[in-house]
This record gives C-alpha cells, sequence and structure tokens, in this order.
C-alpha cells in the first residue's frame, strides 16, 4: 500500500451491515459463554462463571471444546456437530475480523481495498472490499451459528 494512500469509509449501507454484523457476533460470543455455562452445569451467578467464560471468541471456542470432549467423550455424534459448529464459528469469525479490524484504503487512481497483514505469509496484503450483500451474508452466517449452538446447548443433546 502505497504512502499516499487515505483512508476510505465506505457508504452507509455498508457502514448499517459491519454494525449488524458487529452485534451478532457479540450476540454469538455470549452463547458462547452460555454454551460453557451450560455444559459446566454452572449458572451465570456462580463465581467460576467468569473464569470460565473470559476471553475473546478464540479462547471461548478452545474452552467449550475441551467442555465437548469432557461432556461427549463417548458420544462421538454430539461431539462431531458441536465441534463442527464452531468450526464454521471460527471461519465465519475470521471473515468478521478481516472485514471490522482491516484498514479500508484508497491509493491514488486504484479501487479501496481492505489493507491487512497475513500472518501466514508474513506481509502485508490488499482484499478486495466487499458489497452489502457480501457483508449481509458473514452477518447471517453468525446469526445461523449463533442460533444453532444456541439451540444444541440449551436442549443439552
Amino acid at each position: 500500500m502505497s504512502s499516499q494512500s487515505e483512508f476510505y469509509e465506505p457508504d452507509d449501507a455498508i457502514l448499517c451491515e459491519l454494525g449488524r454484523l458487529q452485534i451478532r457476533h457479540s450476540h454469538l460470543d455470549h452463547t458462547l459463554r452460555l454454551a460453557i455455562k451450560r455444559m459446566l452445569g454452572i449458572s451465570i451467578d456462580d463465581p467460576g462463571y467468569w473464569n470460565e467464560t473470559r476471553g475473546m471468541a478464540a479462547g471461548l471456542r478452545a474452552r467449550a471444546r475441551e467442555l465437548i470432549a469432557e461432556r461427549y467423550g463417548d458420544d462421538d455424534d454430539t461431539a462431531g456437530i458441536l465441534n463442527k459448529v464452531l468450526d464454521d464459528a471460527e471461519m465465519a469469525t475470521t471473515l468478521r475480523n478481516r472485514l471490522l479490524h482491516s484498514v479500508w484504503m484508497k491509493a491514488p487512481g486504484a479501487e479501496p481495498v481492505l489493507h491487512d497483514r497475513d500472518n501466514t505469509l508474513k506481509m502485508h496484503v490488499g482484499f478486495q472490499l466487499p458489497t452489502v450483500h457480501e457483508v449481509a451474508s458473514v452477518s447471517e452466517r453468525v446469526e445461523r451459528i449463533q442460533r444453532v449452538l444456541n439451540h444444541l446447548t440449551r436442549k443439552g443433546l
């Protein structure tokens, strides 16, 4: 990205969808905390709740996976379903992070891009800007994952 690049702010329709995505992802994080609570059999008021459910999405998914292995170790079907939901949550979070944590930039004479670091390649990269529909699609995916995880852990499989 050129040092002459400038910050770029997307239009209101994309900003609206980015806001919706952020709120839905917060719902997913909270549902991960509730799933952990349910698998532990504790209440939100339990002093252990805060220690067990602290952290960001990656840490919450890791803790949920540990509890799935403990609780459903003899039930491969249930463990498999829950782990697939967590796999999908991880992919959706990666997409969400790119959309919300990349720098929206525009170089002179070029199309705007999402500027970010690729930790695998160890370099800066530019990703094509998403359409309103693409952002809405990620948001809807996050919402579906949240609903499925909530349903599966609420009923106690």
